[in-house]
């Protein structure tokens, strides 16, 4: 701009020269050229003169608001000081650039809120969401989407294939409507995709969604259906059997009949036990199985918990031996605590050897103890030993599973529901403790309960 004022400058200054010299020579009367050579370049020089001097007064201030812009792009902060009279063009130039650069903050600070708010919500949701461009580059990616393929840092802008290597997401990223689709992730054994166009640009949205434990419930659904009609079955058919028969006329036969009506008590039985263990557990589900914890001796709960097993223990001829400390407590429901013991107990003595012996042990855990219960609080460790023949490792992390035998064979003939140390798993979880077996070498098996230790006797 300040080369194309020189230029009118200095066109303008010849033309006042040329005028110069034409009024001079009027004025003398005079038409030689030297006369009036020197007037015109005078007026000539007084031109250019004045000329240059607006001029450079002009880049003055002109340079004066392009550094005042630069603070302005490099600060949004910052604003031009507008001099000059009203009615002056800097002026009113570094009042629409103050406008300008107004404008441009508020839309910096709207857009800034709006990608917080995004993030915030993005980060919010247990689904992980995955932006990537036209070329498969990451544009957001929240915190669900990091754990699901196991990323730590930040990739934006990073290739989405140095972090997923899973040929069925790229299908779908480059699909040309949106699809969903189930596959297997690094990190997640089961996630469902879903896709989606960007609006505005091209590239996709990814919404991933972890469908491992959705999975695992409907397998688990299924099995529990199949394990229950199969339980039932058993006993059902026995019973209807057995009552067929009677009703062909084996009622009139009474060492046959007493036989019958025998099985068709011992399978009523079974089917009670079976019925109560499923409410039972379906109340613990539902969290209706109210647990009130208190205070609760050790002792005189697992010396109620023995007369229960006594027959059964006199039967088989098993010998339960107790050593449990004076004044030792736990915090529990005692109604809980003693279906826990009668079941381990039970099971001690109905699945070890004949003859054999069932230890019953307990001891508290020391506040520097390498084991305590979840909470990381003091806690009491009981014991149910048995010399039996054990359980093998591959069955011994699934024994509190529903319906879940070691040895089916022994278990049904023992009258076991399969459902009991489900049970127990569920109420001492219910107390905030912890549940497990061990191999009792050389032979039988440890069954273990950690609870929170009571701090005072009779408390709750």
């Amino acid at each position: 701009m300040i080369q194309r004022v020189r230029l009118r400058l200095l066109g303008l200054a010849l033309l006042v020269s040329l005028a110069a010299g034409i009024a001079a020579a009027g004025a003398m009367h005079t038409r030689t050229v030297s006369e009036v050579l020197p007037i015109a370049i005078a007026a000539f020089a007084i031109a250019i003169a004045v000329g240059w001097a607006v001029a450079a007064s002009l880049r003055t201030s002109t340079r004066r608001v392009i550094k005042a812009m630069r603070d302005v792009v490099r600060d949004p902060s910052r604003r031009i000081t507008a001099d000059g009279a009203t009615g002056d063009e800097l002026r009113e130039l570094a009042e629409w650039i103050n406008f300008l650069a107004e404008d441009a903050d508020r839309s910096h600070r709207a857009l800034a809120r709006e990608r917080m708010l995004l993030a915030a919500v993005a980060d919010g949701l247990t689904q992980g969401v995955i932006a990537v461009d036209s070329e498969h580059r990451i544009e957001l990616l929240n915190d669900a989407a990091r754990k699901m393929l196991g990323v730590t840092s930040s990739p934006v802008g990073e290739p989405l294939i140095d972090f997923v290597r899973v040929p069925e997401l790229f299908d779908l990223i480059d699909s040309d409507v949106a699809a969903t689709a189930e596959v297997q992730l690094p990190n997640t054994p089961r996630a469902l995709i879903r896709t989606a166009r960007k609006w505005g640009g091209d590239g996709r949205v990814l919404l991933l969604e972890d469908v491992t434990t959705v999975r695992r419930l409907e397998t688990v659904r299924r099995d529990f259906v199949a394990n229950v009609s199969h339980e039932l079955r058993t006993p059902v058919a026995v019973i209807r059997a057995n009552a067929e028969t009677l009703m062909a006329g084996a009622k009139d036969d009474p060492a046959i009949a007493g036989r019958l009506i025998d099985g068709l008590h011992r399978n009523a039985e079974r089917l009670a036990r079976i019925l109560a263990d499923l409410l039972d557990l379906s109340r613990l589900d539902a969290g209706q199985y109210r647990l009130e914890l208190a205070s609760v001796p050790v002792r005189p709960v697992i010396e109620q918990s023995l007369s229960a097993v006594e027959p059964q223990a006199a039967q088989r001829k098993v010998t339960v031996r107790v050593d449990i400390p004076d004044g030792l407590a736990v915090r529990a429901d005692p109604k809980a605590l003693d279906h826990i013991l009668v079941n381990l107990i039970d099971n001690g003595v109905k699945y070890g050897r004949p003859d054999g012996n069932v230890w019953v042990e307990a001891r508290a855990l020391g506040d520097d103890a390498p084991v305590a219960v979840p909470g990381g609080a003091p806690g009491v460790r009981i014991e149910v030993r048995d010399d039996g023949p054990g359980i093998a490792d591959k069955h011994r992390t699934r024994v509190f599973e529903r319906f879940y035998r070691a040895d089916p064979s022994r278990s049904r003939e023992a009258g076991g529901t399969g459902l009991g140390l489900s049970i127990v798993k569920h109420l001492v979880e219910s107390m905030d403790g912890e549940v497990g077996v061990d191999p009792n070498l050389p032979h039988g098996s440890i069954f273990w309960l950690r609870l929170p230790r009571a701090s005072n006797m009779g408390s709750s």
